[in-house]
């Protein structure tokens, strides 16, 4: 059985690429972004990021994890 956070599940983009919040993104809650013309699962890339990113707010997205989007905050 394959861990969850095997690399071969990453793909980490080559430029970031901006997205906006569609549901709430906290520590330990995923949300959902839209981003490449779409809506996506979400979560913070960085297990232990303690913001809290509100609906209708940016955020980076660096990569992703099957169709999660691994963002960051944009602060």
């Amino acid at each position: 059985m394959k861990s969850p956070l095997a690399p071969e599940n990453f793909e980490m983009f080559a430029e970031p690429i901006a997205g906006t919040v569609e549901k709430t993104i906290a520590p330990n809650q995923p949300g959902r972004v839209k981003c490449l013309g779409t809506f996506w699962p979400a979560r913070f890339i960085e297990p232990d990021c303690q913001a809290t990113v509100e609906a209708d707010e940016p955020v980076m997205v660096v990569g992703r994890q099957d169709i999660t989007m691994l963002v960051v905050p944009v602060k």
